[in-house]
């Protein structure tokens, strides 16, 4: 018998912590957790032959979790030790991988109050940093990155580290925030070159800017909803 196979007979109580997928979770966080681990912390109980680690690997066996989405009650209810309650479970598991996969749980923007209900935190914030919102074909977000950070001088945000995250997300949009953490959020004439110039770039690139969104310490200024853009 192999160690793995060792450890999946054993009881829970009788591994030591850093095995246990609950307290490794807490103690390293739970990105420090493998495929099995992840699936076993989520069944909670194994069967009166195997641990529940060792039922996860064998519900993964040959698989990982993104192959979850394809599993269905009838083949769960094949692995001994999985009743319906389990097989449930770990098929909510794959249903929900489909559905984030499909987009249908990614924001979408639909106006510039989307946009800022989105990112209206940074009107607390005391210092000037500049975030870029990247989106598909449907304005749905892909992922964020702040560009910058402290007293900004939007002349001097170098445009590449915005389109470098552009094509790493393959992305479609972008929508730049930043704040005025004096109060207004009208732009200034450095904020509308600014916007002119990523606009351009974007055109040529391959990328459409969809909006800058100055956020102040009430409201916020869309360069689209005024026809700057």
């Amino acid at each position: 018998m192999n160690f793995q196979k060792f450890i999946y007979k054993k009881k829970m109580k009788d591994l030591p912590e850093d095995l246990l997928p609950r307290e490794k979770a807490i103690k390293y966080g739970i990105e420090s957790l493998s495929d099995v681990e992840l699936l076993a912390l989520t069944i909670g109980q194994g069967t009166r032959d195997l641990n529940v680690l060792g039922l996860a690997d064998k519900i993964l066996k040959n698989k990982d979790l993104s192959d979850l989405k394809k599993l269905n009650l009838k083949d769960l209810l094949k692995i001994k030790g999985v009743g319906k309650a389990k097989a449930l479970q770990i098929i909510s598991i794959g249903e929900i991988v489909k559905r984030i996969e499909s987009g249908d749980y990614l924001t979408m923007f639909e106006s510039p109050e989307d946009v800022y209900m989105y990112i209206r935190w940074l009107s607390n914030e005391k210092q000037e940093k500049m975030i870029v919102l990247y989106t598909n074909t449907m304005n749905q977000l892909l992922g964020e990155e702040v560009i910058a950070v402290g007293s900004l001088n939007v002349l001097n945000v170098k445009p590449r580290d915005i389109f470098v995250h552009a094509l790493r997300y393959n992305a479609y949009g972008l929508i730049i925030a930043h704040n005025h953490p004096e109060g207004s959020p009208n732009p200034s004439k450095e904020d509308i070159k600014f916007t002119g110039v990523v606009s351009d770039l974007s055109l040529k690139l391959g990328f459409e800017l969809l909006d800058h969104i100055i956020i102040g310490r009430r409201g916020y200024f869309s360069f689209r909803s005024e026809n700057l853009i």
